[in-house]
This record gives structure tokens, sequence and C-alpha cells, in this order.
């Protein structure tokens, strides 16, 4: 097995730098087990896990492939996007089928940089850090009682995987009403003066209040999209409160960071080529309007017709799994057929 995961890798590493690397996998599954539901799982599981051991084989080397296949099944699983089934064949203890998997691009290059087994072109935010001390008090950017930005800028560049978080310089103040009240209800003007200033797009807001038994309550603004998220950092009296609450904002501002990420891609229009085999004219023009009144589907484009089939193109957004899942729900069956898929 290792040295087919290092023919993989060597083989990638020879072609051009500009090659497209798929995120996904057609892996053919033939499993006996006590019965057919024990055989699918199984399958399952083998199936992710040799998908996810060969697209991160196009990226690192084949040790570190040997490192990634010593990962449990539930780790190797929050890298699978979606699976998809074709050819399937389930009876007595057997299942067999074709498994299309499909791995999150994003989780898997955050994870190979956080591990040293890639390298990133890093992704610079800007933090504005925003203290309130006590209830009550007003909040602070710019004085000097802002702990909470002087421990910001005390850890210097920030980095957490493909991201380098930046706190906000002194030189910023020379941006007019920049304070903190229109920090945490920033208006478009001032946002775009300071990502300007600081040649990045993406701006948070970290909001920090102490609240009456020392905890703090950290509030963190995407000013970009407009996305919040919060949480409590309980103080313990042991270590260093501000640095537990910037070590969470941290982890809590990649999540957002790739939940954006996921959400731009899954408002991303994909598209496939199909083939319909038709009785009639009517019985396809009847089929497509079903197709193309789907929620995820934008459009379906004809090519061709001849030989009782209709050559054709379904443009839509989100998963494969999904738009797969929205068929079967209209009564739609399909099977691969090379770099097409057969639509019933």
């Amino acid at each position: 097995m290792k040295k087919l995961f290092l023919f993989i890798a060597l083989c990638f590493l020879s072609m051009p730098a500009t090659a497209k690397i798929n995120y996904s996998a057609v892996i053919p599954v033939d499993v006996e087990a006590e019965n057919s539901v024990a055989a699918k799982d199984k399958a399952m599981l083998d199936a992710q896990r040799q998908a996810f051991l060969e697209v991160a084989a196009k990226l690192v080397s084949a040790a570190d492939v040997d490192k990634l296949s010593k990962l449990s099944d539930d780790s190797v699983q929050y890298f699978i996007r979606a699976v998809s089934v074709d050819n399937e064949k389930a009876g007595g203890t057997k299942y067999k089928a074709d498994l299309t998997v499909q791995i999150n691009e994003q989780l898997l290059k955050d994870y190979l940089s956080e591990n040293d087994m890639i390298k990133l072109n890093a992704e610079e935010l800007l933090i504005v850090p925003v203290f309130r001390p006590y209830s009550n008090a007003y909040p602070l950017l710019w004085e000097e009682d802002n702990l909470w930005r002087q421990s910001w800028r005390s850890k210097g560049l920030v980095k957490f995987g493909a991201i380098e978080m930046r706190t906000i310089g002194d030189h910023f103040r020379n941006i007019e009403d920049l304070n903190a009240q229109n920090a945490l209800y920033m208006p478009s003007g001032i946002y775009e003066q300071v990502s300007a200033l600081g040649e990045s797009e993406k701006v948070y807001v970290v909001y920090a209040e102490v609240l009456e038994n020392s905890d703090l309550k950290i509030t963190l603004k995407n000013e970009y999209n407009k996305t919040e998220d919060s949480f409590t950092v309980y103080d313990d009296g042991k270590s260093d409160v501000f640095d537990k609450a910037i070590e969470k904002s941290v982890m809590a501002i990649s999540n957002m960071e790739r939940e954006s990420k996921n959400n731009a891609s899954e408002n991303t229009e994909h598209s496939l080529n199909a083939v319909y085999i038709y009785q009639d004219m009517k019985d396809w023009l009847m089929k497509s309007k079903v197709l193309s009144e789907l929620p995820m589907v934008e459009g379906v484009d004809t090519k061709s017709f001849g030989g009782g089939k209709v050559n054709f193109s379904i443009r839509y957004t989100g998963s494969l799994q999904d738009l797969w899942n929205t068929l079967q729900e209209n009564g739609f069956s399909h099977e691969a057929s090379g770099n097409y898929y057969i639509i019933r």
C-alpha cells in the first residue's frame, strides 16, 4: 500500500505546476460482511478513507500520506464533503457500488498547512480589538486602558493555517472618527478606509466585555460580510484570561472564514453533462420543465437530439450529492457513464 501511495505522489509531482487538482475520487467497492447493511457501512468507511488518501497524495509527500493513513475513521469523515452512489447492488451479505467521494478542499488544505505538510499563500485579516473593562463603562479602542488591544498587539502577527491576523497599529488613528463606538457599529465609510489602509477586505472587530465574575464575553464581527459570533471565556484564576480569549477567538475566526468560503462555494454555479432517453418529444419537454423548476437548478441547456436520446447540461448550485437527492425526491435516477450521466 505504501508503494502505491508513493507511486501516486510521484506521478502528481511530475505533473505541470498548472495542473488542476480534482478533489474527488471514484472508488469501486465490493464488500462482504455479516449482512448487506454492515457491508455497506464498511464500504462507505473504506471508500472515504481511500478517496481521502488519494486526494491528499496529490498535495503531500509519500511520508505525509503515511502519517495521514493513521487518522481514525471519525477524523477522516471530517474531510468528506459528499458521497454519491452509482451501480449499487446490495443483498445477502454483500454490497457493491461505485462511490464518488468529494473531499472538502479548504478543510484539507487548512489541516495540511497547520501540520506543516504544505505551504499556502496566507490570507491576511485585520483585527480591531474593542474593550469594555466593566459593566456600564464606555468601550475603549485607542485608550491606554485597552488591555485587550495590548494583549493582541503583544502577539504580533498571529498565524493559523492559511490565515494571518494582524492587529491594527497606531497609524490607523489617522482615520477620522475611528473610535470604539464607530468600530462596534462600523459605518461603510470607515470600513472602506480601514480596509484600504490595511490592504485587506477582511476586517474583524473583536469585542471583549468583562463580566461581573471576571469572565470575558467575546463578540466577533466580520465587517466584510456582516456575520457575527460570540462566546464566553471563563476566568479560572490560574491562567491569563486574555490569552485564552485570543486563542479561542483565533479558532472562531478561522471557522467563520471557513464557513464563509463554504457558503460562497455552495452559491457557485456548476454544470454537468447528461443524457435522457425519451419516449417522444412531449416526454422530454415535460421532464425538462420539471428539471428546470427544481430549486437547485439554474438552467437546463439542450445540446442535441437523436436516436431517442437528448444530450443536455444541467447548471446547478450547491453540492452534487444535494442535486442527486433533489432529483431522486422528484422521481429521477442517475447513472454515471464516462464523463456524463444518464438521467432516467
